[in-house]
């Protein structure tokens, strides 16, 4: 159950829908899940609220979109590659350059997350 967190200029907020689908298409098609295991937080910024470089690592943004994705460590590496690339594929689709999107992932135990399940 990835629970996705996307931080992003409010230029970009009525593209929200759009970037939410994207990142949710990318997960799904990258990682063997569920598509109905939808879990995002978006927050927009003004103009100068979020800071990043310019140019490293031999990139050329001109904005960023910062994704933090809390996921359980249940997937392999080339899983998790796969699905960084189709993420970035997909919001390529909706407009977003490469060079302005910035992936974080960061893995738990399933024992560190509560869902409750259909209850009757």
């Amino acid at each position: 159950m990835p629970l996705v967190r996307v931080d992003m200029h409010n230029t970009l907020a009525s593209k929200r829908e759009e970037i939410s689908a994207a990142i949710h298409k990318g997960l799904v098609e990258g990682l063997p899940m569920s598509p109905d295991d939808l879990f995002q937080i978006f927050r927009t910024h003004e103009l100068g609220e979020l800071v990043y470089a310019k140019t490293f690592p031999h990139a050329e943004r001109t904005d960023i979109i910062y994704i933090q994705i809390l996921l359980a460590k249940i997937y392999q590496p080339e899983d998790k590659q796969r699905m960084y690339r189709r993420v970035v594929d997909e919001l390529k689709a909706v407009g977003i350059k490469p060079y302005d999107i910035l992936i974080a992932l960061t893995e738990n135990a399933g024992s560190d997350w509560f869902a409750p399940e259909k209850v009757g």
